[in-house]
């Protein structure tokens, strides 16, 4: 994902969220309830504090393109498409290329992508509707994924929760 303040708070928001999640799936003794209940209340306080310093999301203006059977400039997703080409199988190359030069590639096949942003490597499930790639889900292995969800331009998609 591209490095920027959107993407870097983003990410510990969700990371501070999947803390309180877990937190109140903890089945502890009676006794440590008063313990848990006190260590939510400050994970809630700790979860308010952090969106309270959500930054604006970056201004980049974006020029995309959609090639299907497209080549891509990564080393990495070209060995892939060569895999592809062998395999017969069809695949789709979304670029997309920021006012700041920065290049993000995808290549999406049979419901599956392989996003390069910045030297970084995303595998998931593709979206085709919302154009998004949903990191680390695998609907064919059963896999749930990591949460992050990232757009075709390499930006965290990502909505604060309304009751912190």
């Amino acid at each position: 994902m591209l490095k920027t303040a959107w993407n870097e708070w983003c990410l510990k928001a969700l990371q501070i969220e999947t803390a309180l999640l877990v937190l109140e799936e903890i089945e502890l003794p009676e006794e440590m309830h008063g313990q848990q209940d006190a260590a939510e209340e400050k994970l809630l306080e700790l979860a308010r504090t952090w969106k309270a310093r959500q930054p604006a999301k970056d201004g980049r203006r974006w020029e995309r393109q959609t090639q299907p059977g497209g080549t891509p400039s990564d080393a990495e997703l070209l060995e892939m498409v060569t895999d592809f080409r062998a395999d017969s199988k069809t695949w789709t190359l979304l670029r997309a290329v920021s006012d700041q030069r920065e290049v993000v590639e995808t290549l999406v096949a049979e419901g599956r992508a392989c996003m390069a942003v910045e030297g970084s490597y995303y595998l998931g499930q593709w979206d085709e509707k919302d154009e998004v790639l949903e990191v680390g889900r695998d609907d064919d292995a059963g896999e749930p994924g990591t949460g992050v969800v990232l757009s075709a331009t390499g930006e965290v998609q990502y909505t604060p929760d309304p009751e912190l």
